[in-house]
């Protein structure tokens, strides 16, 4: 695949990155973050978590820059040793397994709370993963592709959304700001943090794209766009349900969507239509992480691609399946946003020193 003339394009890897990014924390962010904050303060804790991820994408451009055209998969042995990169490359992989069936199981528990209530929930995640595996099993740039399609009615439904429920807001329920000091802010911190996770897709991406050069820029702008379109929906569900009605909702952004069709007299049931839009944000980031499971075990066992990508489906389909209820889901989203924390942090960081002592040495030499 590193072989092919079609490149990624600056603005191709900006919408991927923001696509990547934007997925089940929409419906979720809202909850997690006012059960740690438990202040309006949630939205300085974003901006504090956004200032994180983008210096988290410094270093990973900077790792991958030092390797053009290879992936983590790739250069990972070259500088740690073929065993100790191979158990680097298996985590990193089991890592994208776990988000992909999260992403699948928490997608069905949405729709068997609001849509398909007599439908089992099996058969939705089998349905979820078949159309996954369709589009996966074209390579990156079908999904690339496809994502630009994606992008701008996500990005347009999603505003028109928080335009409809701007009469609910009262922005009395905001304040007052820094009440309760700046440690509620600080435990805020890192929820928010690992909603933005999906810079670690860089560890791959770059290795595709046209000017990896303007990568570092690239992840800017899509952590801005994703981090900008979080904070205006935590802002409109704080100040439309307070602080206290969020940590007890367990889909707080679709309480919210609820409320539109009293206001709005010619949409009835929008959640309906707020549910579709967030069926295809889910998608495109249940998609990228399968694909970059995939890639990675291709990679890895230097064999075809299409293969694996029929070989993790049941793996995915295990790992979505494994939450008993609604709690494991979320203690299964804890588990990964721990794991993201070593993915995208540690481990990039651990292997820039590597390289950059090795330049070093290779220097004296």
């Amino acid at each position: 695949m590193n072989s092919s003339n079609e490149k990624i394009t600056f603005i191709q890897a900006t919408v991927v990155l923001t696509m990547t990014i934007i997925g089940v924390g929409i419906v979720t962010l809202p909850r997690v973050s006012a059960e740690e904050v438990q202040t309006p303060d949630i939205w300085i804790s974003m901006i504090l978590g956004g200032g994180i991820s983008i210096v988290v994408a410094f270093f990973i451009t900077k790792l991958c820059l030092q390797f053009k055209g290879m992936t983590i998969y790739q250069f990972s042995p070259i500088l740690v040793g073929k065993w100790a990169g191979f158990v680097f490359n298996l985590f990193i992989i089991m890592y994208f397994i776990l988000v992909a069936g999260y992403q699948a199981r928490s997608m069905a528990e949405v729709l068997r709370a609001y849509l398909l209530d007599k439908t089992p929930i099996e058969v939705v995640i089998i349905v979820y993963i078949a159309v996954g595996v369709y589009i996966v099993i074209s390579g990156i740039y079908s999904i690339v592709k496809l994502l630009q399609i994606y992008f701008p009615v996500v990005l347009v439904f999603i505003l028109l959304m928080l335009a409809l429920s701007i009469t609910n807001v009262d922005f009395n329920n905001l304040r007052p700001v820094l009440g309760g000091g700046f440690i509620p802010v600080l435990k805020g911190i890192k929820p928010t943090t690992l909603s933005l996770a999906g810079i670690e897709s860089y560890l791959i991406l770059m290795a595709y794209m046209h000017q990896s050069k303007k990568a570092m820029k690239a992840a800017a702008v899509g952590i801005f766009i994703a981090l900008f379109l979080y904070i205006l929906i935590v802002i409109a569900v704080i100040g439309a349900l307070t602080v206290d009605e969020v940590r007890l909702l367990t889909w707080p952004t679709l309480e919210l969507v609820k409320s539109i069709e009293m206001k709005v007299l010619l949409l009835e049931r929008f959640e309906s239509f707020f549910i579709i839009l967030w069926v295809i944000t889910t998608f495109t980031s249940f998609i990228m992480n399968f694909h970059f499971a995939s890639l990675g075990l291709s990679q890895v066992f230097k064999k075809a691609y299409k293969p694996f990508v029929y070989g993790l489906i049941p793996f995915v389909y295990l790992c979505a399946m494994y939450p008993e209820d609604i709690n494991g889901v979320f203690k299964l989203g804890g588990y990964i946003g721990n794991m993201a924390i070593v993915v995208a942090g540690i481990i990039p960081i651990l292997l820039l020193i590597i390289a950059f002592i090795r330049r070093k040495r290779n220097a004296k030499n």
